[in-house]
């Protein structure tokens, strides 16, 4: 809102009615005020103190007007870990500063006239805490009352948060002011915000401030009614409304929108718009104060000047292809394409002159562009090409049919290429500003140390090359247009060669007067924290060298290894002392000097290797360093002036080079073990990043470095092949040899498999066949008499006066019969093939059988048999030694009285029939006692076993004995 001395932004968490834009409004009542930059924020919570964080005892203050009487005051603390404390003062209208006591506090609820004395309060707890929770969302794990602000009824002492709250006594109006010391975080509240918002009329919007992006703000500025004109370059959806970031040049703002932007983002997206709204400003890099943040309250002050730059189709010509109108769009063309002739219509700043092939360089808000002919032009003017696109020798350029002037222009803010921009020539004709160090003058061009290495930059038109060389070893900035360097042939570029028209050039570090000046380092300085450090500061070592390669060279300072690149040769030999001046360079194993003045200080003994064995053999803190070590010899290579060892210590294989020989030794021996002594040089590794390598090489510099230890063993790699090779021939024969007897094998099993099963279904059928004939007998034998008995007795005529007895000598017989056939049809039937049938059929034929003799039958103990399967075979022989020892019961015992008992005894089922008849003289079988000879016979033919026990007068006792499997 604004008045007449000037605007403020007012954040409040409620409004008693709706605003809209252009009413003016009276504020009145009471509530905390917290300001934060240009920013008033009103009645938050009542919040009056917040000092919220991790950090020791501290104190914050605030004031707030109150009126006199019991207001709502509320302190939430919190403890993280180590000490803590809390203490809450206040002072007022005509009360000095004093803790508030237990006697202004209340507690109670807020309808209660009539309160106590003490403050509500709820204890939690966390961990992990750097910052006040929401204890509404927490769940307290202690509640209570205290008198004041205590922290006694604490749960622990860290990871413990506090919420007391309760009723300030107001003794009278007034301003009053709190100060709240803790340590954790706290925040104090008092009384509620009750600023009531008046409308009282209707106004025109002030005029705004114009103001540019970029620009300087003073305080005036800052928080001001004002009117800005950008490109959009980014749009994003807010949580109410529309945020942008507009741009002129390489400066940039964000414009936030606070109501709901109806238009599309393709609208608004890189179109020209000019916005009103409240500016924020905040400090850059430099301290300055700019435009940061428009904040705009209705879409309707975002006017559109100008459609979007993108690319697109803005007409056609009558070859139906379409009208280009930026840089990037032609750029973007591929060769054929360019070679079309696309139309063009391009504006932009003239930036250079060809002054060979009549020529300039265009550039617009998208890039550069080379533009071949046409009127003369001046650097600076804004002008507008029209013609057709030329695919170039290198990249896309315009071929102009008119050229319109109009009017002065400013030369573009310069890109900073990165390195493979620089490489790959994908900056062709932008404008563009390279900081680096001149290392040395040559022709029409200069060697450019800059942040990713060394290019060689050809300074064309415009500055005199001769004066460059005042600029050797001087850290400078090139501002110009770069053009990449090609091959007209193969339109290939040509790496690490560009050219630079009118250039410009700016010292930023002049060269020292003595390169040695600066400051001595050795190689563990260079990781420790120095606030000058770069890539162009240039630093002094000392070390001595121990190998010189074609470009570079490896010197140890003290057990340190150090890499240089010298910008000139020198007549340098190994073991010289040296002090090497060079800009440094981190990331590799070891440090790196590049262009290096090396200066010889002496000459002396080369330093003692260091002895590596298998287990430490790749490391990159041994890169640069002299050091011996072990191997086997496994291959020699002699390429030119070079002769490589390949060798193999236990897992590791590496490769030693001996450089720069006219007779290298010749007797070597393949397989020999070797102790070489050179300089350790890493080929893939990062010292700072990870001290394990993956491959290095040794470097030597003489014969004299490599020594035979031990000639090969007669088991050399060729002797051991050839037997490997025999002993694989020996194999194969065995294996053929194997497959074959294996495969007769197969087929013999097969024989006697086909064998055996034809002998088994013979044995089969035979005991089918066997079956079959013992059941016909069966039935020959039963049915067959039995038949042909009734039929005797139904043709004999019975007796006078005794036909009933007839009958029933006819039933009894038929009876029987139906027994005997009930006795086969059980013998016969496979469900019945398992001890518990067997069990329960014989308990069944015994009760019957010995009921019609009068006798009775106990079974003894339970009936509890398993289902294991049986061979009907020997289910009917055992039937059948069963029955007749039932026989004997009846016809011979004379018992009254039979005990019947089955069950399993480790893997046989007994059978025991013991009656209480007159016994028998002698266990012993007498002639006249088949019965007993049978059954034994019976069951040793099944394998299993028959036993006898009697005592005269004391009855008898048979035992039979039937194995399971």
């Amino acid at each position: 809102m604004m008045d007449t001395s000037g605007g403020v932004i007012l954040e409040m968490e409620w409004l008693n009615q709706p605003l809209s834009i252009g009413q003016r409004v009276r504020l009145t009542g009471a509530g905390t005020v917290l300001k934060t930059g240009n920013i008033f924020r009103i009645g938050v919570d009542g919040l009056v103190v917040d000092d919220d964080g991790v950090h020791p005892m501290t104190e914050r203050t605030g004031a707030v007007f109150l009126k006199a009487g019991r207001i709502p005051i509320q302190v939430e603390w919190f403890n993280g870990t180590g000490p803590f404390g809390l203490e809450v003062s206040c002072e007022g209208p005509d009360l000095p500063r004093r803790r508030i006591n237990d006697s202004e506090l209340f507690k109670g609820p807020r309808e209660t006239t009539s309160r106590v004395n003490g403050l509500d309060y709820r204890c939690y707890e966390g961990s992990e805490w750097t910052e006040l929770p929401d204890f509404n969302g927490l769940k307290p794990v202690k509640t209570g009352t205290v008198d004041n602000f205590d922290l006694a009824v604490r749960t622990r002492d860290e990871g413990v948060g506090f919420q007391f709250s309760g009723f300030f006594d107001v003794p009278r109006n007034g301003i009053y002011k709190f100060h709240l010391i803790s340590d954790d975080g706290s925040r104090l509240s008092v009384g509620e915000p009750n600023v009531q918002v008046e409308v009282i009329g209707q106004s025109q919007l002030p005029a705004p401030h114009q103001m540019f992006i970029g620009q300087l703000l003073d305080e005036a500025e800052d928080g001001s009614w004002s009117q800005i004109e950008g490109k959009v370059t980014q749009v994003w959806p807010a949580e109410e409304g529309l945020r942008m970031e507009l741009s002129v040049g390489l400066a940039r703002m964000e414009v936030e929108v606070t109501d709901k932007v109806e238009r599309p983002e393709s609208v608004l997206m890189n179109s020209l718009v000019r916005v009103t709204g409240f500016c924020q400003g905040a400090c850059n890099s430099d301290g300055l104060k700019v435009p940061n943040l428009l904040l705009v309250p209705s879409r309707r002050l975002i006017e559109r000047v100008a459609p979007p730059t993108t690319a697109g189709v803005t007409n056609t010509n009558p070859a139906g292809l379409p009208v280009l109108t930026t840089a990037v769009e032609v750029h973007h063309l591929k060769r054929a394409e360019a070679q079309l002739g696309y139309p063009a219509k391009v504006r932009g700043v003239v930036t250079s002159i060809d002054p060979g092939p009549p020529g300039f360089t265009l550039q617009d808000s998208t890039g550069g562009l080379y533009v071949q002919g046409g009127d003369p032009v001046r650097v600076g003017e804004f002008v507008e090409v029209e013609g057709v696109t030329d695919p170039g020798s290198f990249a896309p350029m315009l071929r102009p049919s008119r050229i319109n002037r109009l009017g002065e222009g400013r030369l573009p803010e310069p890109i900073h290429p990165a390195w493979d921009q620089l490489m790959n020539g994908s900056l062709d004709a932008q404008y563009v500003e390279i900081e680096g160090i001149i290392t040395a003058v040559a022709g029409d061009g200069v060697q450019f140390l800059t942040h990713g290495g060394t290019i060689t930059a050809r300074l064309q038109s415009g500055l005199n090359l001769e004066k460059m060389e005042r600029f050797e070893n001087t850290l400078v900035r090139i501002r110009g247009v770069l053009l990449a360097d090609w091959n007209a042939q193969t339109h290939q570029v040509k790496l690490g060669e560009i050219r630079i028209f009118y250039p410009d050039v700016t010292v930023e570090n002049p060269a020292p007067a003595d390169v040695f000046s600066g400051p001595y380092k050795t190689p563990t300085d260079l990781l420790l924290f120095d606030p000058q450090a770069s890539l162009f500061q240039r630093i002094r070592m000392s070390g001595q060298i121990v190998h010189l390669g074609k470009e570079v060279c490896f010197m140890m300072a003290g057990t340190n290894g150090v890499r240089f690149v010298a910008n000139k040769p020198g007549t340098l030999r190994v073991g010289d002392t040296v002090d090497v001046a060079g800009y440094p360079q981190l990331g590799g194993a070891s440090p790196l000097l590049r262009d290096a003045v090396v200066r010889k200080t002496g000459q002396t003994a080369l330093p003692e290797a260091r002895r590596l064995s298998p287990d430490n053999l790749t490391s990159a803190e041994y890169d640069s360093t002299r050091v011996r070590v072990e191997g086997v010899l496994t291959g020699v290579r002699e390429t030119g002036m070079e002769l490589m060892l390949e060798m193999q210590d236990g897992a590791q294989s590496f490769v030693a080079r001996l450089t720069g020989q006219s007779e290298f030794p010749r007797s070597l021996p393949i397989g020999g073990r070797l102790e070489l002594t050179g300089v350790y040089a890493v080929q893939t590794g990062n010292q700072a990043l990870d001290h394990s390598i993956s491959t290095f090489e040794l470097l030597l510099d003489s014969p004299a470095n490599v020594k035979i230890l031990a000639r090969p063993p007669w088991w050399t790699l060729r002797r051991l092949l050839v037997m490997v090779g025999m002993l694989a021939c020996i194999l194969v024969i065995a294996l053929l040899w194997i497959t074959q007897l294996r495969r007769k094998v197969e087929e013999r099993t097969v024989q006697l498999k086909e064998q055996i099963q034809k002998r088994q279904s013979i044995e089969q059928h035979r005991a089918m066949e066997q079956e079959r004939a013992r059941i016909a007998q069966d039935l020959h034998d039963e049915l067959g008499s039995g038949l042909t008995e009734i039929g005797m007795l139904a043709t004999i005529p019975a007796p006078a006066g005794n036909s009933n007895q007839h009958l029933d000598h006819i039933g009894d017989r038929a009876r029987r019969m139906v027994t005997a056939l009930d006795e086969i049809v059980w013998a016969m039937n496979p469900k019945h093939d398992s001890v518990e049938s067997l069990g329960s059929y014989f308990c069944l034929y015994a009760d019957r059988f010995l009921k019609l003799a009068n006798i009775t039958c106990h079974l003894k103990g339970t009936l509890d048999l398993p289902g294991t399967t049986l061979n009907p075979i020997h289910r009917h022989e055992f039937f059948l030694a069963f029955k007749e020892a039932l026989t004997n019961v009846v016809r011979h015992s004379g018992a009254t009285e039979v005990r019947l008992s089955i069950r399993i005894i480790g893997n046989r089922l007994r059978l025991s029939l013991a009656d209480n008849g007159g016994g028998l003289g002698s266990a012993q079988p007498t002639p006249g006692m088949d019965g007993l000879a049978n059954m034994r016979t019976r069951m040793e033919k099944l394998g299993g076993r028959f036993a006898i026990a009697s005592q005269a007068g004391r009855g008898t006792t048979l035992r039979f004995y039937l194995p399971l499997n």
